[in-house]
Order: C-alpha cells, then sequence, then structure tokens
C-alpha cells in the first residue's frame, strides 16, 4: 500500500495541475477561439470581418443582400452561399428570412463601417508616413485594421489630422458615422473627346491595374485632357505628355468634370443647378461636408435663403441641408444652371 501511494497521489496531483492549466489557457484564448457558421463552416473572427465588409458593400450598392450575392461578390461559387451567409449570423452580424434575403444588423452595419474607417487610416498614415506607394498599402493596411484597438484607432486619426480622404481618393467617415458614398463615375463613362476631368479616387481592388494607373500618374487630384476614344483605349492628356490608357483601366479611375473656374457655391442665387467639385478646409471640416452628402461629383440645388440670407437651404440627393454661407464657400462647383 505504502508503494502505491508512493506513485498514485504525485500522479493525481500532475494530473490536476494539468488540467488547470488547460482551463486556463482555454480560458484566454476563448475570445480569439474560431466561431462556427449555422452551415458548420469555421470562421476566425478576421475573416468573418472580411465577409462583413463586403456585404456592406454590396448592401450599399444594391440596396438588398443575400448569400448568393455576397458569394458571388466575394468570387466564390454560390454553393458557398450558406456558408459566408452563415458566418454573418453566427456573429450577430446579419438576419436571415426564410427566403435567403438578409440583412445587416446595427451592429453589423457600425463594425463595418468602422473596419472600412480603420483601413482607410492605416493607407493614410502607411503613405503619408511610412513612403508605401498607392499599389502597396492595401494588403499592410488590411492586415492591421483587424488588429487595432479603438484607442489605437482614435490616436491614429488624430496624429494624422483627421484627413477625409485616404491616398485612393476614397472617404474616411467620422467614428460612429457612416461610409460616404464614392466620388466620380468610372472614366471610361465619362471620358469623350475634348472632356477636361479631374481623378478623385482609383480602385484599388485589383493592384495590376492600380498599378498601371499609377505608373501612367493618374492618381487622385490629377487633371486630364481626353484626346481620342479608341475602341479599346482613351488617349489621355496628362501635364503635357498623351497617354494611352486601357478601357479596363479606365474603368478603375473614377472622374468628375474639371470646369477651368469652379466657383464657391455660397455665391450662387437660388434655384442655381450645380455638380461639386472640390471641398475645401480642414480635415474634420471636410468629414462634416462629406457626411451631408457633398462629395465630388454630386449635384445641389441651392433651394432658398433665410429671409436675412443666412443660412442657406441646398438638396443633395433628395434631403435638404441648411449651411451658412461661410461653409458653403469652401464646397466648390461647376455651375450647370443659372437660378
Amino acid at each position: 500500500m505504502s508503494h502505491l501511494s508512493c506513485w498514485l497521489w504525485p500522479t493525481l496531483f500532475f494530473l490536476l495541475a494539468a488540467f488547470c492549466l488547460w482551463t486556463l489557457l482555454r480560458h484566454h484564448q476563448s475570445a480569439r477561439a474560431p466561431q462556427t457558421s449555422a452551415s458548420g463552416l469555421t470562421y476566425r473572427s478576421a475573416e468573418a470581418e472580411d465577409v462583413l465588409k463586403v456585404a456592406y458593400s454590396v448592401q450599399e450598392a444594391r440596396g438588398s443582400l443575400s448569400g448568393k450575392e455576397l458569394a458571388s461578390s466575394m468570387g466564390l461559387p454560390r454553393v458557398m452561399a450558406r456558408e459566408v451567409s452563415g458566418a454573418l449570423v453566427a456573429f450577430g452580424w446579419a438576419e436571415e428570412d426564410d427566403q435567403g434575403n438578409m440583412r445587416l444588423t446595427q451592429l453589423g452595419e457600425a463594425r463595418a463601417c468602422e473596419l472600412i474607417r480603420v483601413h482607410r487610416l492605416w493607407e493614410r498614415y502607411l503613405v503619408d508616413r511610412e513612403g508605401m506607394s498607392l499599389e502597396e498599402v492595401h494588403s499592410e493596411a488590411h492586415r492591421r485594421e483587424h488588429e487595432t484597438t479603438p484607442e489605437e484607432v482614435e490616436r491614429l486619426d488624430a496624429q494624422l489630422g483627421h484627413p477625409a480622404w485616404d491616398p485612393h481618393g476614397h472617404a474616411i467617415p467620422e467614428s460612429g458615422r457612416k461610409v460616404p458614398s464614392a466620388p466620380g463615375r468610372p472614366m471610361l463613362e465619362e471620358g469623350t473627346p475634348g472632356s477636361r476631368l479631374r481623378i478623385v479616387s482609383v480602385d484599388d481592388d485589383s493592384p495590376p491595374l492600380l498599378a498601371q494607373l499609377v505608373a501612367l500618374g493618374l492618381k487622385p487630384g490629377v487633371d486630364v485632357k481626353v484626346l481620342e476614344r479608341e475602341p479599346d483605349l482613351l488617349r489621355l492628356q496628362v501635364d503635357g505628355d498623351v497617354v494611352p490608357l486601357a478601357n479596363a483601366a479606365a474603368k478603375h479611375a473614377f472622374v468628375v468634370p474639371a470646369p477651368a473656374l469652379p466657383v464657391p457655391l455660397g455665391v450662387l442665387p437660388v434655384g442655381s443647378l450645380t455638380r461639386v467639385v472640390e471641398v475645401k478646409g480642414n480635415g474634420k471640416h471636410q468629414r462634416r461636408m462629406l457626411d451631408m452628402g457633398l462629395v465630388p461629383g454630386a449635384e445641389v440645388v441651392v433651394v432658398r435663403e433665410a429671409p436675412l440670407e443666412d443660412p442657406v437651404e441646398y438638396r443633395v440627393k433628395g434631403a435638404a441641408i441648411s449651411m451658412r454661407r461661410a461653409d458653403a464657400n469652401t464646397v466648390l462647383v461647376e455651375e450647370l444652371t443659372h437660378g
């Protein structure tokens, strides 16, 4: 019996200690553990967040969302629809009805907007502070967006001076706000011979096409003139040089007309129809204007003046907004019809 005690109690003690250590490790890792979708496919939070961002973009663009649309937008076969939609439902980011129609929850929309905000802030940082090129920053910002705490995001935003645009020309929303609509229209659609255009954003989803745009000097803020339109390309004048741009790349550069003399919105009379060309001011002011829908390319109607001629009411995308003339004068527009 004494011989049995010599090895039994140490063994039990060792097993008990091992079980306690295992329990502590499981508790420590629970926040990072994979979650399982309704269909059984396991997603880690970073992977599910990538699905969420695509779902947000699809819902904003089409006004609706389904598992099949989501799978198609991600380049997956439609048989994967249950897996991708199930991941969003499992995380509480979406709800789905019996017909397969989905809608992001308030929690899902808020998380998607914050992920987009963080990604674009990191892109701004990587270009401005680390000197990375436009075609390099997307993958690195994608890695960092999942690892950044809310406190780090606010410090990053303040350090950068609350920028309104990422280096690709996409709007950076304020914390807790929706992502403003994308500015401009594809150059392929707007590029008629003789037109003068200003590039307001470039698509960063296709690195090879983005690299082609950058190599040709076609970046946000650059003005171009369309010289010719051929079946498979546009010929552009950029800083005195003639540049051929393939149609496939022209779909990924977004532009607004570039009038020779844009005018401040605040000086135009009631009844004027205008198109936004540029928003001046510091980052926070620009963000406020973007939040009201005043993105490049948006049409704005001057509706009426207050009795003392200030503030002025405008209509943007069907919504009425009121601005003091001093703020309206930071919005440069092309006048389409005079009041």
